[in-house]
């Protein structure tokens, strides 16, 4: 059976303009880079956990301390490449609560707030807690997550902010929820 000169020239112009479109497309989403939320085990560096956080986003850590049982919450953003201490918000003073005021302070709906801090960090450890601590995580309007759904109870958890690639994030991403 012979095959026609039409039939082999319409295999190469849709597969040449197909190939053409993913190499566009893989070299997009390699060049794209967002900020991103890394989650890692501090002692192996095994990521736990990677979030795309947008520009504006707060990422909450909430909390009940362990001394007052009272909700106590740390909230950042994402900035050249670390993470932005903002605000502090806790329910009542007592051991290991914040007394010096030297950041602007308000009481707002039963809260106390340090606010303005702007302290940069490289990385910040948690510990996952596994009495009464209840941490979770909280980014931008998303619902909050328990640490417990990514961690163990006591575990170190190191998080750190980097800006990388959609690509990364997304081949990351798909390797952490295997």
């Amino acid at each position: 059976m012979k095959t026609n000169y039409k039939e082999k020239s319409i295999g190469r112009n849709f597969f040449l303009p197909l190939l053409f479109i993913l190499l566009v497309f893989f070299l997009l989403i390699a060049l794209i880079k967002i900020n991103c939320l890394i989650i890692r085990d501090p002692f192996t560096n095994q990521y736990k956990k990677i979030y795309y956080v947008k520009k504006d986003d707060l990422i909450g850590i909430i909390y009940t301390h362990s001394v007052m049982r009272t909700q106590t919450s740390e909230w950042y953003k994402i900035q050249d490449g670390k993470l932005i201490l903002k605000e502090e918000r806790y329910r009542s003073q007592g051991a290991g609560l914040p007394v010096d005021l030297i950041y602007k302070f308000k009481h707002e709906n039963g809260d106390f707030v340090l606010y303005d801090i702007d302290e940069p960090f490289e990385t910040v450890i948690y510990r996952t807690g596994d009495v009464r601590a209840n941490h979770r995580l909280k980014i931008g309007d998303k619902d909050e997550e328990l640490f417990t759904d990514f961690s163990e109870p006591r575990e170190a958890l190191e998080f750190s902010a980097k800006k990388m690639s959609l690509l990364n994030y997304l081949w990351r991403r798909y390797h952490i929820e295997r």
